[in-house]
């Protein structure tokens, strides 16, 4: 019996739509596991190994130095190391002196004890040695090809700032009181110096911040802060800026103030200088950690910008991008305008923090210790 042409027909279609329903079904799943995957890739955290994050293998004692982010040294013992911002080594030395301390600068290291110093260039090279004698050495910090030491002396109520070259020529001494000395630093291009003083010897405290041109020792300018304390200067050309119990005060060269803002229960978290402005970042006195905190991002260009940060915040960092506020194991990044932008999720908690550099900042985890580059 011989079957209809149309039932035929119509059989051959059903049998040619099972697999055009099975393709459709299979493309559907895989569109769907493509949205998936875009999800998970741009709107949260699980495929993203951040790049910037480098592990270091330093115990987590250690001090790590750098004074323009191209090296990094830091001393284990008696050896001196210099890595570079990707942890490679670039050079280790070893010396035979006890207990020593370092500081960098652009050009020069300095390994110091309380007694002696010795000082080398980024390629090891020993500059000069300074004995020991009956001053003390105290402190160190670096310019790019000087250096500073705060030295004291036994049975004296005096400091002593000695300024060096880098060829060991004792360029400046500055004989201060030892219990009105504060701070101390270089400066601009040509290593400038400065350091600041409290005086409270009349009816309210006076901080003096003084300049000086150490090979000319010659005073290049003299800031005084009348009832308030100083917290932190920062330079921006010969203007200082100058962040006290209460305010934010710019002085010009001449000392004449040309910009002020009020900070009053605030304390400086983190300031960048991004070519000719300053970047300033305060935090409340009381913290940040706890919940409704408030950052406020000042800059000398006119900026006053307020971020509320999430709660558990502890630390905050500018580029010259972006606001980075750091959580125990979360990162968030902020615009300059106060926007959310996105965050960063870490596999480890941060128990220690510190900024090296303008774009560099070391996170230290309960078993190790990384670099962190900011954007």
């Amino acid at each position: 019996m011989k079957r209809h042409p149309s039932i035929r027909r119509r059989r051959s279609a059903e049998a040619a739509a099972v697999p055009n329903q099975k393709l459709l079904f299979l493309g559907g799943i895989l569109l769907l596991a493509i949205l998936v995957f875009l999800y998970l890739v741009f709107f949260t955290n699980l495929f993203r190994k951040d790049p910037n994050l480098t592990r270091l293998d330093i115990t987590n004692n250690t001090s790590v130095y750098t004074a323009d982010g191209s090296a990094l040294y830091y001393l284990e013992g008696s050896t001196l190391h210099r890595i570079n911002p990707a942890g490679s080594r670039i050079w280790v030395s070893k010396y035979s002196s006890g207990k020593m301390e370092l500081q960098v600068g652009a050009q020069i290291l300095c390994l110091y004890n309380a007694d002696t110093a010795t000082v080398l260039d980024s390629n090891k090279t020993p500059l000069f040695n300074i004995p020991a004698s009956d001053f003390k050495i105290d402190g160190v910090t670096c310019g790019k090809n000087t250096l500073a030491m705060l030295c004291s002396m036994a049975d004296s109520d005096k400091n002593y700032l000695r300024v060096f070259s880098n060829t060991g020529t004792e360029l400046d001494r500055i004989e201060i009181a030892a219990s009105s000395f504060l701070d101390f630093g270089f400066f601009g291009e040509s290593d400038n110096f400065w350091y600041m003083t409290l005086d409270t010897s009349g009816a309210e405290p006076i901080s003096r911040i003084t300049t000086t041109l150490p090979t000319q020792q010659k005073i290049t300018g003299l800031y005084e802060i009348y009832g308030q304390l100083v917290s932190n200067v920062n330079f921006v050309g010969s203007d200082a800026y100058v962040s006290t119990t209460s305010s934010l005060i710019a002085y010009d060269t001449f000392g004449e103030i040309f910009f002020e803002k009020m900070i009053y229960g605030s304390q400086l978290a983190d300031s960048l200088l991004v070519k000719d402005t300053l970047y300033q970042a305060y935090v409340p006195q009381s913290g940040i950690a706890s919940d409704s905190a408030t950052l406020r991002v000042l800059s000398s260009a006119g900026l006053d910008t307020l971020i509320l940060l999430p709660s558990g915040v502890e630390h905050v960092a500018l580029s010259e991008k972006y606001v980075y506020c750091f959580s125990k194991n979360v990162i968030y990044l902020y615009n300059y305008n106060g926007e959310f932008l996105r965050s960063i999720s870490l596999d480890f908690e941060i128990t220690a923090f510190s900024k090296l550099y303008k774009n560099l900042i070391l996170l230290r985890g309960a078993e190790d210790s990384y670099l962190f580059s900011l954007s």
